[in-house]
């Protein structure tokens, strides 16, 4: 039996601790390394291993310390959120993050320089902990980012990040990086102030040591540069000064509040809780805003809000893992046809290419051919504009976008994206003319909203290489990507598609076909039934009012008017020739369709974009026939986004998708559903299926059997069952 002093036992706990320190030429170097994870995440077990390391530094002082990390691409990203979501009070909280404060304030008192060496992400707890540090070098590597990405957990940071940061790089910089979650390469975090050096990843101990020799910055030895304590020109500096000042400061954070509320409608506290923590800690002395920021963080962390936001990214990460696993299967792929340069087409075409993919962009005529160059050269150009790409890169990545008005080189493509009209006809035309002229093994993806990708086969050949792979408008911008499979589509074109996705930068979500599949499918009630109570008497000013107040990004009627009345008529006519009676659809279509009021495109719809700001369209009522009733603002919320969930509910019974996972990601990617309430199956499992089926059942009798719950609901009531798992 081993002893528990043998050296067996020591090395055996080396091996399991989060990282290692070793003393070369009298610095101390600690490598962050957590063999239990793919990234380093600052947890309980770094704090017990870094308390341990810097108990060994006081009795046995170095000239330096720098943390450097073993994790290709990582620093630290963060805090171990799974520990984050065990909490269950403030006081649990309020103590982990004390905690933390003391073991950062060690790092900040150490009598010798500390160094932050960062190649890769560093991120949320791992900046904090470097603002500790007196000196950040980072890597000039595209992979390296700073930032503070709490805000998107519904946080703030909470290891000393709202009061270090604003001391090192100005009140308004640092808002911007907390409020916004924002993360910067190095140049940019240079010209901050945030980082002391920018080096080549090959030399980064070199730089590293080369800030040690400075020495200890307030010491009579130091030899670095003379430091200002904020960077930027008058403006930045006048700024920072008034949000310092008692009076003054109140301009700068009532911006930033007002900032946020427009842009959040008040559903996020974090953000606001942050722009008080930052405006009372700055006139403290830092251990007492530290103070400050842990009892406001502690009572965030166990907020509605943090925890549904939290389950989302745990969520995402259980989307994103079935995918990589998934994609092992794809087939290698470096060109690929895209057939329609219209919006949708000419967007995917630019993100492929941006993504390194050599594009085939084939359309009709020279001339929409142009359009579709002209709308990727605008979005490249974009990209420049913000310094997100060199010109030199725009150059190159238009250069991979090849014009085609034949199919000429499609012979040598392994997947085609189909972006052309919503028409069965002429996809099937298309599906044959590729076909003919591409290779025998070619995957066909339609982007098909709503069309039955087994309806579009059977115009194929080779049914097994048919699928569909649906995106959302503008397809640089939306996160989501359907990928629809038949019965018969094998499992390499399943793979292709996905791996070609997430290259895209995309989450992916795979369903089984069928009309609408599901985003397109539960959607459609939303805004049907926001219709009917348009109908019914309530105004579009309180529909969409009243909606975007429950969280939606845009109420269903302006988002109705952005799709177009008539493309989403002609997507619910295929839904309702599978849905028949309980489609129901709201008379209001037709009427608008009929007066020209398609929305944004013929310039008038609920809306009137001729003006700027747009308006309700008051001469709208005229034609729809509307007479104004009461109509509780509730019962609109409740009508409608239950009438989502009571499709989604039918999807499942339905076999088109089952994973709670997938439904949860694919509302709120694919269409804005409230992030902050988790997804639509975790707000039913908040509001208790049993109410949602008495809910349902009331406005059923009041309104029509098309608000029936779902038997799949009616059995999860009657059992006492959640969608979700809450052990």
């Amino acid at each position: 039996m081993t002893s528990p002093e043998s050296p067996d036992v020591a090395e055996a706990e080396e091996l399991s601790a989060p990282a290692r320190m070793v003393i070369e030429d009298d610095v101390a170097w600690i490598h962050l390394d957590d063999p239990d994870k793919n990234v380093n995440t600052l947890s309980i077990r770094y704090f017990d291993w870094f308390e341990q390391q810097i108990d060994r530094l006081a009795r046995d002082p170095v000239r330096g310390l720098i943390l450097i990390s073993d994790k290709p691409g990582y620093f630290i990203v963060g805090a171990d959120i799974e520990e984050l979501r065990a909490f269950q009070n403030p006081q649990e909280v309020h103590a982990m993050v004390m905690r933390g404060h003391a073991l950062v304030g060690r790092f900040a008192d150490l009598p010798f320089p500390v160094v932050a060496a960062i190649d890769g992400a560093c991120l949320g707890g791992g900046l904090e902990l470097s603002l500790a540090c007196d000196f950040r070098v980072a890597t000039n590597a595209p992979h390296t980012k700073l930032g503070v990405p709490e805000v998107q957990l519904g946080l703030y940071p909470g290891l000393g990040g709202t009061q270090r940061l604003p001391r090192l790089i100005g009140v308004p910089d640092a808002l911007d990086m907390i409020l916004t979650g924002k993360q910067v390469p190095a140049k940019k975090a240079k010209k901050l102030g945030l980082i002391d050096a920018i080096c080549a990843p090959q030399v980064l101990r070199q730089a590293a040591l080369e800030l040690v020799s400075w020495g200890k910055p307030g010491s009579k030895r130091y030899r670095g540069p003379s430091r200002k304590a904020i960077k930027g020109g008058l403006g930045k500096r006048a700024a920072h000064l008034l949000a310092r000042t008692p009076g003054a400061r109140r301009l700068v954070y009532d911006k930033a509040r007002e900032t946020v509320l427009a842009k959040s409608g008040g559903h996020y506290p974090a953000p606001l809780k942050a722009i008080e923590v930052v405006r009372e800690g700055i006139g403290l002395p830092l251990n007492k805003a530290l103070e400050v920021e842990a009892a406001g963080f502690s009572d965030l962390v166990v907020t509605d809000v943090a925890k549904g936001l939290i389950s989302i990214f745990f969520t995402k990460n259980d989307v994103d893992g079935r995918s990589a696993v998934l994609a092992k299967a794809a087939r290698p792929v470096d060109r690929i046809g895209v057939l329609g340069a219209g919006f949708m087409g000419s967007g995917v075409a630019q993100l492929l290419s941006s993504k390194g993919y050599e594009v085939l962009l084939k359309d009709r005529d020279h001339e929409a051919l142009g359009r579709g160059l002209r709308h990727c050269n605008d979005l490249f150009g974009k990209l420049a504009k913000r310094r997100r790409i060199t010109p030199v890169e725009r150059k190159l990545a238009m250069s991979r976008i090849l014009p085609r008005v034949d199919y000429q080189g499609f012979g040598r493509v392994p997947i085609v994206i189909e972006a052309v009209f919503e028409d069965v006809g002429i996809k099937h035309q298309v599906i044959r003319e590729v076909e003919e002229a591409g290779s025998d093994d070619l995957i066909f993806a339609s982007n098909t909203s709503t069309i039955p990708i087994s309806r579009l086969a059977e115009a194929s050949k080779r049914p097994e290489n048919m699928i569909g792979m649906h995106f959302f408008s503008p397809v640089h911008k939306m996160p989501l990507i359907e990928i629809i499979k038949t019965a018969q589509t094998s499992d390499e074109a399943v793979a292709t598609t996905v791996e070609v996705g997430r290259r895209m930068g995309k989450t992916i979500i795979v369903v089984n076909d069928g009309p609408g599949f599901f985003t397109s499918r539960v959607l459609g009630p939303f805004i049907n039934e926001a219709l009917w109570c348009l109908s019914q008497g309530a105004s579009v000013e309180q529909i969409d009012r009243v909606l975007t107040g429950w969280g939606w990004p845009v109420g269903p009627i302006a988002l109705l008017d952005e799709v177009g009345l008539d493309i989403a008529n002609h997507a619910g006519q295929v839904i309702s020739e599978y849905a028949g009676d309980r489609a129901d659809t709201s008379p209001i279509f037709q009427k608008m369709i009929d007066s020209e009021r398609l929305g944004r495109k013929s310039k008038r719809g609920f809306y009137d974009y001729r003006q700027t700001p747009k308006k309700v369209d008051a001469s709208m009522y005229e034609t729809i026939g509307w007479e104004p009733a009461e109509i509780d603002n509730l019962e609109i919320i409740e009508r409608t986004w239950m009438q989502m969930l009571n499709e989604t509910a039918r999807c499942i019974e339905d076999g088109i998708i089952e994973n709670p996972y997938d439904i949860d990601i694919g509302v709120i990617f694919g269409f804005g559903f409230p992030p902050f309430r988790g997804g639509i199956l975790r707000e039913a499992d908040k509001q208790g299926i049993d109410y949602v089926v008495a809910r349902l059942e009331d406005y059923a009798e009041a309104y029509g059997e098309r608000l029936a719950p779902a038997q799949l609901l009616r059995d999860m009531a009657n059992k006492g069952e959640t969608f979700h798992r809450y052990d």
